[in-house]
């Protein structure tokens, strides 16, 4: 498709050619007084030229973007499919915001090479060699200027323009991932800095960058002012050479008029492809560079070990001298056996591990030693069905209804099903207090609940899901005494048959197995 693309581009150039050559045909056979016949073949050939220009054109376009869009679909779908399907740990290994910048900008940035380099690239080249050929016929000595200057600016000019520009691009790069990095831990600290005084010393710093950034921009500038400059050269001579060319032929030569106009009137037409093509080619260096970007992203972000799913129900979790690391290991071994209808508690002071440990089991970190559901190694499989969930310390609110907030754990469930969810962490009463029950919209991160109704509204969420293996992280720290152990008493009960690991500082006394982690 692409291959078609590239001639139609080709054809619409070449119907610009034509499109001149037969009109300066077409003056000079009128001063002549020819036959009508004559002159009606020049017409024609016109309004041909003319219409087949724009016919190409507009075909090149459709098919070119569809290509191109095509691509950025199907790149853009596999990018994310990767990431999703890669450990949370494999995050550690970018700068999160040149992820950000690489997903977002580069990704386009890359199919843009194929629509702005290599499609107007292919098409001058072909589109040149015509207007040589053509010179060539009308006089094979117009072959002294075509050859050496169409060499210039198809090889030995843009290879120096890429040189050039990729040295720039990788500046730029680096910049601006530099930029994106500030701006983003700017905005997620922008009240603490605000707070405490520091802003003006974070915005000094985006600003440095900007400063870094426009002197490396001006760099680039003036490496594409030389080259077009050059280029403008070139061309121009080429107009003059042909134009010397045809008075030294028409000197020498019996040169009919006709022939004289189209050697004067070639040069003007058979480089605009080039034209066309330079400017795109002095930011080939960083539609390059974004190309490099979204290739390393693609074999960074590895698939899990297996793909294979775990579709049965789970009766018994067995862990073996396991650890749990996102990057270092830290945490001491840990090992425990739990069974269906049983509640361990994981307790240990901060920083040994707990939520470490629950991102494992969630099979969100990669882990060693052994961890089994029914015996199976649980790194075994890509998926479990969604048999094993669980809680994680800020667990996000969306920006949408209660109903779907909630019903993102188990699409199936019913309005009865979320009605008692939400009465097991006594948030019932809140919801009698909303106008559009649970239709109302609670906002990005829940800003019309509070911190305590978030959490508590996290774990309903988990509550709904049809899963054997719930792992609760910290659900009842920082609530009120008093409802912390009633909350306790009614996740236990409506657990009672589930497979349950509650990781708490206090509290949940009740409870089958208790372990204590150090670091």
């Amino acid at each position: 498709m692409m291959l078609v693309a590239y001639f139609l581009g080709a054809f619409a150039f070449i119907g610009g050619i034509g499109l001149t050559i037969s009109s300066g045909w077409l003056i000079t056979m009128a001063a002549s007084h020819p036959p009508i016949l004559t002159l009606s073949v020049a017409i024609v050939m016109v309004r041909f030229f003319g219409i087949f220009r724009s016919a190409a054109r507009y075909a090149e376009r459709l098919m070119s973007h569809k290509v191109v869009f095509g691509a950025l679909t199907k790149l853009r779908v596999g990018i994310y499919s990767k990431i999703a399907k890669s450990s949370v740990a494999s995050s550690r290994r970018y700068n999160s915001g040149s992820v950000v910048k690489t997903i977002v900008d580069d990704v386009e940035r890359a199919q843009e090479y194929q629509l702005r380099i290599k499609l107007p690239h292919a098409s001058a080249v072909i589109s040149l060699i015509t207007g040589a050929l053509l010179g060539f016929w009308v006089r094979p000595q117009s072959l002294i200027i075509t050859v050496p200057v169409s060499l210039l600016l198809l090889l030995i000019v843009p290879a120096r323009i890429k040189s050039r520009s990729q040295t720039t691009a990788g500046e730029i790069e680096e910049i601006e991932n530099n930029y994106t990095q500030l701006v983003q831990s700017n905005v997620h600290g922008l009240a603490e800095a605000a707070i405490y005084g520091y802003l003006d010393q974070n915005l000094s710093a985006s600003k440095a960058q900007e400063e870094k950034l426009r002197i490396v921009e001006e760099k680039l500038l003036k490496t594409t002012y030389a080259f077009a400059s050059l280029t403008n050269i070139l061309i121009a001579a080429s107009v003059v050479g042909f134009s010397f060319l045809a008075y030294v032929l028409a000197k020498s030569q019996d040169m009919p008029p006709v022939q004289i106009t189209m050697l004067i009137f070639l040069p003007l037409v058979i480089f605009e492809a080039i034209t066309a093509w330079y400017p795109n080619l002095f930011s080939a260096g960083k539609l390059l560079k974004s190309q490099k970007s979204v290739d390393d992203l693609m074999n960074c972000a590895t698939q899990q070990d297996s793909d294979a799913i775990f579709d049965e129900s789970i009766t018994s979790l067995r862990v073996e001298n396991a650890t749990v690391a996102w990057d270092t290991d830290f945490m001491q071994p840990v090992s425990f056996d739990i069974a269906q209808g049983q509640l361990l508690v994981i307790r240990g002071r901060s920083g040994s591990g707990k939520s470490t440990l629950a991102m494992g089991l969630l099979s969100l970190l990669p882990y060693k030693g052994k961890i089994a559901i029914n015996g199976y190694e649980l790194r075994g499989f890509g998926a479990t069905n969604s048999r094993i969930v669980g809680t994680v310390q800020r667990s996000h609110i969306f920006n949408t209804t209660l109903r779907e907030n909630l019903k993102i754990a188990n699409q199936d469930a019913s309005d009865e099903k979320i009605i008692a969810a939400l009465t097991c962490v006594e948030l019932d009463q809140m919801l009698r207090e909303f106008t559009f029950g649970l239709d109302t919209v609670i906002g990005e991160f829940g800003r019309v609940i509070s911190g305590g109704e978030a959490k508590r509204l996290a774990i309903a969420r988990v509550l709904l899901a049809d899963a054997d293996v719930y792992i609760l992280d910290e659900p009842t720290e920082h609530l009120d005494a008093q409802l912390a152990q009633r909350l306790e008493l009614s996740i236990s009960n409506w657990l009672a048959q589930k497979i349950t690991v509650v990781i708490t500082h206090s509290g949940w006394k009740e409870c089958d197995k208790t372990i204590t982690m150090a670091r």
